[in-house]
């Protein structure tokens, strides 16, 4: 029988609510024109730093209040380092904590409510296309070519900036998280000599992380029998809300397409569609009890147990892992890490067999945009700046329990950064890689509906369904929103991810 957990009836809402917008035809880029800044009092220099001119442009709005909606895990940096922003400016910062599901749907009633009570969403870059449509945000590219410089811009890691920060060539959101899929395992079983041999032994190469799906799977199954069951092979999320992530990790990396981009016909329940799901059930031979239904927090309070060798997820996963090495950003609802100094990192594999690029999903990450009905547009816009800021990047991504992830060069090569802990240089190294081979979120027209497509069919398939008749009915869903907003509008959104992934494949 099908889960259906109250998170994903509160995400089906929301889905139903940003449809209906689209359908009833909010104005999007294309038909209004680009949001261009306001005259400030008095016109700041692009000169100094970008916290320096982020400082000179709030300090003209001193006395306004600026208003921010973001996930409530997440909230703990805007609200520090919000209170020193107001100190230096003179602009205070309200910072509004909220379920997940209610940063999806919230925007779109303060839209039509016309409020003007929040001036920055914290969303993900897959929810753009749909926002920026039904006229909930405005771009900000006259923004960023009024106040920030090519050299602030060329230190964001350029793999996640494209994916991210640009919708039809302009730049419609502010990166905040530097959000990415690489591989977490146990350098300690690994490396462990008697493992090593075991494993050679009976699979006839090193033990060594994953170059494939299928030497995942070998491994995973290795390590689970080796150890009597103490320690898991692997484990992921497969929780309704969540599990789609996982799916188009594999699903895109392994050279999968949402769509025909000719014809915009699904092509999830394709070959790639059904080993992506066969992937993702053989996985839970390996993994722990429960698996079927774990969401991340169960995933990483396995993981810095000690309980698993292999994991993906986002890059928090090796901060927490480290907490005891003395680096403060642990969170009080993980239980104490047992494995500090024992995890390294590696690409995780984009084929499912033999030889071929790996992949990094961009999955989830903190982004900020601007709500097109906000009356202190230039004040949210100069916070947003400060906060992506290179000094503030590296603050916020070292802060305590903070979730938000290096995505700046300067980060990468912080040498405060990568003396946090000792393999935090591998760590750092790792994840710069990743941007090399980021996939492109589902930053379409209808991205919000067709990733809780995903999602339905995945926790579907975990709760017994046949994998072809759940791909095909995602299918047939999938077809139904494409009809439902314009086969024409959407194909043209579709066909500008692509050009985006092409340009990101040209940094390999």
């Amino acid at each position: 029988m099908k889960r259906v957990s109250s998170r994903l009836v509160v995400i089906l809402m929301s889905v139903v609510l940003i449809s209906a917008f689209l359908f009833i035809g909010g104005k999007g880029k294309d038909e209004g024109p680009t949001e261009e800044p306001a005259e400030a009092v008095e016109e700041v220099k692009l000169t100094g730093t970008q916290k320096d001119r982020a400082e000179a442009l709030a300090k003209k709005y001193a006395g306004v209040t600026i208003s921010i909606l973001t996930e409530g895990i997440a909230a703990g940096p805007p609200t520090a380092f919000g209170a020193q922003f107001e100190k230096i400016t003179g602009v205070k910062v309200n910072v509004i904590p909220s379920p997940y599901t209610e940063t999806m749907s919230k925007p779109f009633l303060e839209h039509e409510a016309r409020s003007g009570a929040i001036d920055i969403y914290r969303i993900v870059p897959d929810w753009v296309p749909d926002f920026a449509a039904a006229g909930v945000i405005v771009s900000l590219d006259g923004y960023v070519k009024k106040y920030m410089t090519e050299e602030d811009l060329a230190d964001i890691e350029p793999g996640r900036k494209l994916a991210t920060m640009y919708y039809q060539d302009e730049i419609w959101g502010i990166l905040m998280d530097g959000d990415i899929f690489i591989l977490y395992y146990r350098a300690d079983i690994f490396e462990d000599p008697e493992t090593m041999k075991q494993f050679k032994a009976k699979h006839g190469y090193d033990l060594a992380p994953p170059k494939n799906w299928e030497q995942y799977n070998q491994i995973g199954q290795f390590i689970t029998d080796f150890t009597g069951g103490e320690v898991y092979g692997g484990a992921g999320v497969r929780a309704a809300g969540q599990a789609y992530y996982w799916f188009l990790q594999l699903f895109r990396g392994a050279g999968g397409q949402l769509f025909d981009p000719e014809t915009m016909k699904p092509t999830i329940n394709g070959k790639i569609g059904r080993q992506t799901m066969e992937q993702l059930v053989k996985a839970l031979e390996f993994g722990p009890p429960g698996m079927d239904n774990y969401n991340v927090g169960e995933l990483w309070s396995a993981f810095v147990s000690g309980t698993i060798a292999m994991q993906f997820s986002w890059p928090p996963s090796g901060r927490f892992a480290e907490a005891s090495s003395g680096l403060a950003n642990y969170p009080t609802w993980l239980p104490p890490t047992k494995v500090a100094g024992k995890i390294k990192y590696a690409l995780l594999p984009g084929v499912f067999k033999g030889e071929g690029p790996p992949a990094a999903g961009m999955m989830g990450n903190g982004f900020w945009v601007l709500s097109a009905d906000s009356k202190n547009k230039e004040a949210a816009f100069a916070f947003m700046m400060w906060m992506n800021a290179k000094e503030m990047a590296l603050a916020t991504s070292l802060y305590a329990s903070s979730l938000m992830d290096p995505y700046r060069i300067s980060q990468f090569e912080s040498p405060q950064y990568q003396a946090a802990w000792p393999n935090a240089p591998l760590y750092l190294e790792t994840l710069r890689e990743a941007g090399k081979y980021a996939l492109v979120p589902t930053k379409i027209l209808g991205g919000t509906e067709y990733d809780q497509i995903v999602d339905e069919a995945l926790t579907s398939v975990m709760g017994g369904m046949d994998i072809q008749a759940a791909l095909d009915e995602a299918a047939a869903k999938m077809d139904g929103v494409t009809n439902r907003l314009g086969r024409d509008r959407v194909k043209a959104t579709y066909q500008d991810l692509m050009k985006m992934q092409d340009k990101i494949r040209e940094l390999q």
